[in-house]
């Protein structure tokens, strides 16, 4: 079967936004120790840096995580002292303050958006809510609003061609003057309204959209052929003018929207989303995440499959572009030490419930899951 649409794990353009009024009062953007990025890398370099993390500093971080994080310290020479998260994607809290007491800071990450645990006493902590944008604690209170610092990715959750953010509690951190080659966010928005109307209402632009999609991507070529992992792995090996890059300022285009974003909008209809997803599939999903917490706005759903790359390959045939989730931990991280997360780094995949998605595109993904994951 070839669909004719495609419906992908990070909203496409957002053109509520481009119609929409600036929201200066919307947490993070209505702190005043937030500064925008070009990427959420770069967010992570500039917390560690304005914490006075460096050489010599160890750094608590939790073993299950993207990569560029963990990157981000060992390229400011930082020791990382890693925490156990179990194969429920719960977080060890014993182990995690075991960790922190060998530390001067404490990473924590919020998974798709879901709370992260409270930090003990008296630790400099870094909230990483690069999923968790307008994400609310069971308390009412924004993730990111606790720690030291904190860091998001505006560019994952708002449908932006770049975009990363950095809050400090005591101070302001580094300005770094440098901005994103205009070619690279031409072709990055031209991508987001690709996918913007490979979900339109109109049938000849959703098939046309979807097919160039089809034609153009390197991903879902990959995916195809099984090579997806290979393809888009690789946080690491970079150097510091990489981050000095990623830590420089956000596209003009990313600057203008983004303080547009409704954020309670946007988390009522990913609440939904996730809501219709979780009453179908809920036992896919890892243990941590079978339920709603109050105020979670996420970013995607978890889903375990037994075959995942079989799987994404077949979500693509139904029209649904999944995501593999953190399949290749950074290698400063010692596998078979964290054996019980292998699982999950080889099966785990990510369903889109972003608020671009009304009723007829979220039957599309249940559908599509239905067929493709049971």
């Amino acid at each position: 079967m070839s669909a004719d649409t495609l419906i992908g794990v990070y909203p496409p353009l957002e053109t509520a936004a481009l119609r929409g009024r600036t929201r200066p009062g919307a947490f993070p953007w209505s702190q005043p120790g937030v500064r925008l990025t070009h990427l959420g890398r770069g967010a992570a370099w500039l917390a560690l840096e304005a914490l006075g993390l460096g050489r010599g500093s160890r750094v608590a971080m939790p073993a299950y995580h993207c990569g560029s994080e963990v990157e981000a310290a060992h390229l400011r020479g930082c020791d990382v002292v890693f925490y156990r998260v179990d194969a429920d994607l719960r977080v060890d809290e014993d182990d995690m303050r075991r960790a922190a007491a060998q530390a001067d800071a404490l990473y924590l990450i919020s998974n798709f958006g879901f709370p992260m645990p409270e930090a003990p006493a008296r630790i400099v902590t870094i909230e990483d809510a690069a999923h968790a944008l307008f994400s609310l604690d069971p308390d009412g209170r924004p993730l990111g609003a606790r720690g030291d610092a904190a860091v998001f990715c505006p560019r994952k959750s708002l449908g932006l061609p770049d975009g990363g953010a950095v809050l400090v509690r005591a101070g302001e951190p580094r300005a770094v003057d440098r901005r994103p080659r205009a070619k690279a966010m031409l072709r990055s928005t031209a991508s987001l309204a690709m996918f913007r109307a490979a979900i339109s209402r109109a049938a000849p632009l959703r098939r046309a959209a979807t097919r160039a999609i089809g034609h153009a991507s390197v991903g879902d070529a990959a995916a195809r052929s099984g090579d997806l992992t290979e393809v888009v792995i690789g946080e690491w090996g970079l150097e510091p003018h990489d981050m000095e890059n990623a830590a420089g300022r956000p596209s003009r285009l990313t600057a203008a929207l983004v303080r547009r974003a409704d954020p309670e909008r946007i988390r009522a209809r990913r609440r939904a989303n996730y809501a219709r997803l979780l009453a179908e599939l809920g036992d896919l999903a890892p243990a941590a995440h079978r339920a709603l917490p109050d105020g979670c706005a996420p970013l995607y759903f978890p889903a375990l499959a037994p075959d995942r790359p079989a799987a994404i390959r077949g979500l693509l045939e139904h029209g649904v572009r999944p995501l593999e989730v953190w399949p290749v931990p950074h290698p400063l991280l010692d596998r078979a030490r964290f054996a019980e997360l292998e699982p999950l780094r080889a099966g785990l995949l990510a369903l889109p419930v972003h608020q671009a998605l009304g009723e007829r595109e979220i039957t599309s993904v249940l559908e599509a899951a239905r067929r493709v994951l049971r």
